[in-house]
């Protein structure tokens, strides 16, 4: 028998628990693909086929991280990965 003072978790306790996850497992694919070559980068972002939407689009943030100030010119995040979006060409 379950005690009176427990309580199953809400609905919205399960959905921030999910939210965690993803951001936990975002961030082990940032960090498995940071220090890679651009090369290396750039053929992640675009092997569909090959690997998930998460694992490219954390390569795609570390290929702006990495982009020279000459594409980014120091814009904001959002501009600045479509700018490096169009010099690479991904």
């Amino acid at each position: 028998m379950v005690p009176s003072t427990w309580r199953t978790a809400t609905a919205t306790e399960q959905g921030g628990e999910m939210i965690r996850q993803h951001i936990v497992e975002f961030s082990r694919c940032v960090a498995r693909t940071y220090g890679l070559s651009q090369d290396m980068l750039v053929s992640i972002v675009t092997a569909r086929d090959r690997y998930t939407p998460r694992f490219r689009a954390a390569a795609l943030r570390n290929l702006v991280c990495d982009a020279p100030l000459s594409v980014t010119r120091g814009m904001p995040y959002a501009a600045g990965r479509r700018a490096v979006r169009r010099f690479y060409q991904v």
